[in-house]
């Protein structure tokens, strides 16, 4: 009887059994980053996240008339989401915008600075004041989450850790926001890139366990927080996509408001996000179905080492009730709140 044998003459099974042990160490290293999540801080490397710097004097109000929320009245020290929609009202991206005393900072998505920077260049007219620089290259980016994120946050930055919601502190070059909670409480940091390394050692120095982006994505799901490419897409409306405290319904107009004030007033959304918790894992694009008819379509799925296999998924509102029983492609699943637990 011949022997198969695998690269380097390692049988079949021989490659299998690696293959399981590659899996189980990256599913022990996510278990010890949640757990760490969920009992004190975890710092993560975000800097691959787009930022662009906006100067002139019409910085504000350009992107006030831009984008969905309202940015006027901001005072320094404050950051307000807001979100780019197209003409008929689908996501760009989400920006988080932090007013500093003579710019603003745009925080985007996953190297989408280059993409955001050039759809509002299209929307400046000769007689606005404003510049978009992409300041992505020349500094970095750390979350650090988890209940004692305030903690950590103090040690980088005294005062940072007092800040209340969608505030930051700035002392030089070193931004400390307090935004976008995962595990409990979230704080971004933001520096040189040269300044990252340290600044990293310093959070582990103050408790915070270094964890990677897998874990990040398990929190994020966990939290119903859109991400780029998944859930914050040209397929989707700001509402569609949970992000109604980055939409004012009080200001004046915007590209793509009138189809947003429309289905705010009428109350129909064609789809919702919500969370599932799964008996098997299943993929992005996985069919939701109830009683044989499709009603949704999974955006992001991962396995929490807490919830298990859980996803988000575009439903119709319909079936997006806590506790709705539904199929996502061939696997049971059940509406869940968030966060996923």
């Amino acid at each position: 009887m011949r022997r198969r044998f695998g690269r380097g003459g390692k049988t079949g099974i021989e490659i299998s059994r690696q293959g399981l042990s590659v899996v189980e160490a990256a599913a022990g290293k996510i278990a010890r980053e949640h757990e760490a999540a969920r009992r004190g801080a975890i710092v993560v490397d975000r800097s691959h996240e787009g930022r662009i710097r906006a100067t002139g004097r019409d910085r504000n109000d350009l992107l006030h008339r831009m984008s969905t929320n309202d940015l006027t009245q901001m005072q320094v020290g404050e950051a307000r989401p807001t979100v780019l929609t197209t003409a008929i009202a689908r996501i760009v991206d989400l920006v988080w915008v932090l007013n500093y005393p003579n710019d603003l900072l745009m925080l985007v998505g996953p190297r989408q600075a280059t993409n955001v920077r050039r759809w509002l260049s299209k929307y400046v007219f000769f007689q606005d004041e404003v510049v978009f620089t992409d300041a992505s290259e020349t500094s970095g980016q750390l979350g650090v989450y988890g209940p004692k994120a305030g903690d950590v946050a103090e040690a980088l930055l005294p005062g940072a850790g007092r800040l209340t919601e969608n505030h930051f502190l700035l002392e030089g070059d070193l931004t400390i926001l307090r935004a976008r909670p995962l595990a409990g409480d979230g704080f971004t940091v933001i520096a040189p890139s040269a300044q990252i390394p340290e600044l990293k050692a310093k959070a582990q120095n103050a408790g915070a366990v270094q964890a990677g982006e897998d874990t990040y994505q398990v929190l994020r799901v966990e939290a119903g927080q859109p991400y780029t490419g998944n859930e914050l897409s040209e397929a989707h409306i700001p509402l569609e996509a949970n992000l109604w405290g980055a939409v004012s319904f009080t200001k004046g107009c915007y590209i793509g408001q009138e189809i947003i004030a429309r289905m705010e007033s009428r109350g129909r959304l064609a789809k919702t996000l919500v969370g599932l918790k799964l008996a098997a894992e299943v993929v992005p694009g996985a069919e939701v179905r109830c009683d044989g008819v499709n009603v949704g379509v999974v955006s992001s799925a991962v396995v929490s080492p807490q919830a298990g296999p859980i996803a988000l998924a575009f439903v119709k509102p319909a079936f997006a009730e806590t506790g709705a029983q539904l199929d996502i492609g061939g696997v049971a699943g059940e509406v869940a709140a968030f966060p996923i637990v």
